[in-house]
């Protein structure tokens, strides 16, 4: 079935931020298919992409078929029918479906370029204190770093401070991006669908423009058989929405990088609406030799009692 802009949709936002529970929230409605990442539109964006720090004219496919007399526009067309037929397919004949990639932020202006007036799109975001913490957990238990995460944060020595920056950098693109197509963007924290599932799923299934219920449609996805694909599979296994806690951080996040990245994200986090909280700044050199010192004759302390 041919479906219109309004019936397709993107979810936005910095990986960890609550695009996965959102995805599944959104797939137990009867009307919308929202499957598991299928990369498609970060695929199609890496394949526009091409390299303009070159002398003469930049080198990529766009490039190299309008050598050969096919415009741009041609070959981006080509595409979207790719990437929406897909979609179509996997949607079954529900009328609207929503593709959710964590990495397609990473590819914001490229996507920009090819979808929009062609499709809709939710924005989320969350604390960037729990996003920092989350994708390093992520990272532990992958044994790496999502590429494109990887490419981001990678000239920093300090995982924890990359990962601010890239938070401030993609949020502040997703801002502009918002600023630039608001009648097709809705935006929406992670807290607020968490703290009120059933409001926020109700003003954002309103502005998709099919039935609401929000609170059935939580139920619905949390008792259902969730699809089996790529994306985060814990959130598979929760049973209940739970509000987000503010200061789950604190036990994630090592005191001094905390103390280090706090200044970095601070700006943003009053523009969305979220609390600074006070963090002890980072010890003196000569407080941290001595808490070493300290650390390190406890635990040797301990183990001499432990042999005795």
């Amino acid at each position: 079935m041919a479906q219109d802009s309004s019936s397709r949709l993107l979810i936005l936002g910095f990986p960890r931020s609550g695009t996965t529970l959102l995805s599944r929230l959104l797939d137990a409605h009867p009307d919308i298919s929202c499957p598991p990442e299928t990369n498609l539109m970060s695929s199609a964006a890496r394949f526009l992409a091409e390299q303009s720090s070159v002398e003469g004219p930049p080198i990529g496919v766009l490039s190299g078929l309008e050598f050969l007399g096919i415009p741009g526009e041609d070959l981006k067309s080509a595409l979207r029918a790719l990437v929406f037929g897909m979609h179509e397919r996997i949607a079954n004949g529900a009328p609207v479906w929503v593709e959710k990639t964590a990495v397609d932020v990473f590819h914001l202006e490229k996507l920009e370029e090819l979808l929009a007036g062609h499709a809709r799109f939710i924005v989320l975001v969350r604390n960037p204190l729990d996003v920092i913490a989350s994708n390093m957990d992520l990272s532990k238990a992958m044994g790496a770093w999502l590429d494109d995460l990887h490419q981001a944060i990678r000239s920093f020595s300090n995982p924890h401070i990359g990962l601010a920056h890239a938070w401030v950098e993609r949020n502040r693109a997703l801002d502009d991006f918002t600023q630039r197509n608001a009648e097709t963007c809705y935006r929406l924290r992670y807290e607020d669908l968490t703290a009120a599932p059933q409001e926020t799923l109700s003003g954002l299934l309103n502005w998709i423009g099919v039935a609401a219920g929000g609170a059935t449609l939580a139920e619905r996805a949390l008792t259902g058989q969730p699809r089996i694909g790529l994306g985060d599979f814990r959130i598979n296994t929760m049973s209940e929405i739970l509000p987000a806690d503010p200061k789950a951080w604190r036990s994630r996040l090592p005191p001094a990088s905390a103390a280090r990245v706090l200044p970095i994200v601070a700006q943003l986090m009053k523009v969305h609406g979220y609390d600074v909280p006070k963090i002890p700044p980072s010890p003196t050199r000569e407080d941290a030799i001595r808490q070493f010192q300290m650390a390190a004759q406890i635990k040797r302390d301990t183990l001499n009692s432990s042999t005795d």
